[in-house]
C-alpha cells in the first residue's frame, strides 16, 4: 500500500512509505424525546430523564462540524467509531445520528468502521433492533450483518479484529458481555502466525481495563474478556480501540502494546489518531482537540 500522506503541520511521508493512520471517534450520544408508549415503561425511561437533566448539558453535537473538518485534514485511511451513536437506541436518534455520520463517511468512503455501543443496544424492542441493524449495515458499507461478528479483515499489514460486545441489560447496568463463541473465535486467530510486519487492532466499544490498569467496576465492565485482556498484556493485540468512558485516556502495557478509550467525542472533544509503520515496528498515538476551549472547560 502506496500512501502519500499530509500530516497536519503540512509535511508528507514520502512515497512508498507503508503506514497505516486510523482516526478514532466514540460516544456521540445523540438524544431524543422517547417515541411510542412503549418506551414510558422500560428502561428507556431512565436513560432519557438521565440524558434530560445530566447529559444534554455537557453534550456539544455541533463539535461534528469541527470533527469533520479535522478529520479532513489528518486524511485517515480508516474512521472507527467505537460505538453509543444514540442515548436510547430510538430509531429517531439511529436516523439523527446517521446524518451526523454522513460527513464522515465520504471523507473515507467504504473506510468507515462503526460497532454498536451499550446504547444502541439498550432493550429488546424490535423497533429499535431494526434501527440499530440498519445503522451498522448503512456505516460499515454494507460489508457485514451485525449478526457476522466478530469479524477480521486486513488492510495492507494492519489485520482488524472487529467485536460486538454490547447487550439489552437491567435497568442499572451498563455493562457488556464477549459471547464465549466469540471469544474463542478472536483467540483463534490471535494464536496464530504473524504475517511480516503485521500489526493486529482489536476495535470494541468496552476497554479491557480502565486507564490505570485496573478493572472496571462490575456495573460497567466487559465480562468474559480475559483472554483478550491477556491477549493485550502479552503482546498479540498491538492496539485495543474502545469507548464507554467518556474521559479519554491512553493506557500501555508493558508489552508495548496500546488500549485507547477516545471518550466522548461530543463532551471532551478529543480524536484519536494512531498510526502503524509495520515495517518500523512503531505504533504511535496522538490526541487532537475540536471542542471550543471556553466550553470544555466548564464540562
Amino acid at each position: 500500500m502506496l500512501i502519500n500522506h499530509r500530516f497536519a503541520n503540512g509535511t508528507k511521508l514520502p512515497l512508498g512509505t507503508t503506514r497505516m493512520r486510523i482516526a478514532h471517534i466514540s460516544d456521540i450520544h445523540v438524544g431524543l424525546p422517547p417515541d411510542g408508549m412503549k418506551s414510558l415503561v422500560d428502561k428507556r425511561i431512565l436513560g432519557t430523564l438521565n440524558f434530560l437533566l445530566r447529559r444534554r448539558r455537557k453534550i456539544h453535537l455541533d463539535w461534528l462540524a469541527g470533527a469533520v473538518d479535522r478529520l479532513q485534514a489528518l486524511q485517515p485511511d480508516w474512521i472507527v467509531c467505537t460505538g453509543d451513536l444514540t442515548s436510547v437506541s430510538s430509531p429517531l436518534e439511529f436516523a439523527l445520528a446517521e446524518g451526523f455520520m454522513a460527513p464522515l463517511l465520504e471523507l473515507c468512503p467504504e473506510r468507515f468502521l462503526y460497532v454498536p455501543g451499550n446504547h444502541d443496544v439498550y432493550v429488546s424492542d424490535r423497533r429499535c433492533e431494526k434501527a440499530l441493524a440498519h445503522a451498522f449495515s448503512y456505516l460499515n458499507s454494507q460489508r457485514w450483518d451485525l449478526t457476522d461478528l466478530p469479524v477480521e479483515f486486513s488492510h495492507g499489514e494492519t489485520r482488524f479484529f472487529v467485536v460486538q460486545e454490547c447487550l439489552p441489560t437491567n435497568w442499572f447496568l451498563s455493562s457488556g458481555r464477549v459471547p464465549e463463541e466469540a471469544v474463542d473465535t478472536l483467540l483463534g486467530w490471535l494464536d496464530q502466525p504473524r504475517q511480516p510486519g503485521e500489526k493486529r487492532v482489536l476495535v470494541g466499544h468496552f476497554p479491557l481495563l480502565d486507564g490505570h490498569g485496573r478493572a472496571l467496576g462490575r456495573r460497567r465492565r466487559l465480562a468474559n474478556a480475559e483472554g483478550l485482556r491477556q491477549a493485550l498484556a502479552d503482546g498479540r493485540l498491538d492496539v485495543s480501540l474502545c469507548g464507554h468512558i467518556h474521559s479519554p485516556f491512553t493506557r500501555r502495557e508493558e508489552s508495548g502494546s496500546l488500549e485507547v478509550c477516545a471518550g466522548a467525542l461530543t463532551v471532551a472533544g478529543k480524536i484519536n489518531l494512531v498510526e502503524i509503520a509495520p515495517n518500523e515496528g512503531n505504533v504511535s498515538q496522538t490526541w487532537f482537540d475540536i471542542s471550543d476551549p471556553r466550553i470544555a472547560e466548564g464540562v
